[in-house]
């Protein structure tokens, strides 16, 4: 008996170990939508193995036989054992006057030996004649975690644009993915700024000019004959700027209302009317004192239809080599 006992051990756990295997290729492959209805030992089971699991595969990944195995798939299937592409997401930023940052998020198969390069496309918004650039992924790329960054450049100042991309390989081009817009940064003017649009008070197509300097920010905006310092109502808290023009019968309508790009001393904020001037002519001159001194402002107000300059162009150091040495105007800032 006890002959026939140590016989039939071997083969009781042979059929455990069966039994064993074939439950835990059951768990593992029972959708997570009906794991959940599984009682809880069987969860914390499935749980268990499915670590055992993402573990091995980040040893086997980062083995040497694995790295070999990708590599000479790679070299003999010379892209042949890809699978097919998907577009991408792409990412938007205008990071300059004359070009744009293109940030792209690839959707790749579970597929070690898959290869995919990129074409990105663009045009204006009002065109149709798309443009194309072949990008290698590593080559034309920037790597940033999960998704890969290029640039697109020699585009139109100021400008709205079309850009699109898609995945290729041996197989073929994917479908482009979805288009996406961004206008291109302005160039600023001379005294580091720009113009932007007034609101109804100031009548269609009226314009706002701002500058800037190491410290203040100066803000003009076209007044007509008629308007007085009493027809004006002006706030400024720091964050935000508010210019009201106030009509006879009290009610205000808006010639400036918005948030700042950045905070400003709210108790060192001035505006008066000047005379007319041959650049200018009869106007509503502000001036602002930065909190962040040696900031650089993109745009005054920060809201769509407000252009954003390229603040690489602005040189607050200029001149003479004294001049450029000269922090005197800077005290007192913090």
């Amino acid at each position: 008996m006890a002959a026939s006992g140590l016989v039939l051990l071997p083969v009781l756990s042979g059929y455990l170990s069966l039994i064993l295997l074939g439950t835990s290729c059951l768990l593992l492959g029972l959708p997570n939508r009906l794991s959940g209805k599984l009682p809880k030992p069987l969860r914390a089971f499935r749980n268990k193995l499915l670590g055992y699991c993402r573990r091995a595969r980040e040893l086997s990944v980062e083995g040497p036989f694995y790295r070999l195995a990708i590599w000479l798939g790679l070299k003999v299937g010379q892209g042949r054992l890809s699978s097919k592409c998907q577009g991408p997401d792409v990412r938007l930023k205008a990071s300059g006057c004359l070009e744009v940052q293109v940030t792209m998020t690839p959707h790749l198969p579970y597929n070690p030996f898959h290869e995919e390069n990129y074409v990105v496309a663009w045009c204006r918004a009002d065109g149709k004649e798309w443009c194309e650039r072949s990008l290698h992924k590593e080559h034309d790329c920037e790597k940033v975690g999960a998704k890969l960054r290029t640039f697109i450049d020699s585009l139109p100042e100021r400008t709205l644009v079309q850009v699109r991309a898609c995945a290729e390989n041996t197989w073929g081009r994917s479908d482009w993915g979805k288009t996406v817009e961004v206008e291109t940064l302005a160039r600023p003017t001379d005294d580091g700024g720009f113009t932007g649009p007034l609101g109804p008070a100031c009548g269609s197509g009226a314009r706002y000019t701002w500058t800037q300097t190491r410290t203040e920010v100066f803000v003009k905006i076209p007044l007509a004959a008629e308007v007085k310092s009493r027809d004006i109502r002006f706030k400024c808290i720091g964050p935000r700027l508010e210019v009201h023009l106030v009509a006879g019968d009290g009610t205000t309508t808006e010639m400036l209302v918005g948030a700042l790009h950045k905070k400003v001393k709210a108790d060192e904020v001035f505006w008066t009317i000047e005379d007319p001037d041959k650049k200018y002519g009869r106007h509503l001159s502000i001036q602002l004192l930065k909190v962040e001194a040696l900031q650089k402002w993109p745009c005054l107000i920060d809201a769509d239809g407000h252009t954003n300059v390229d603040t690489r162009l602005i040189r607050f150091f200029t001149g003479d080599p004294e001049n450029m040495s000269d922090l005197s105007g800077l005290s007192g800032l913090r």
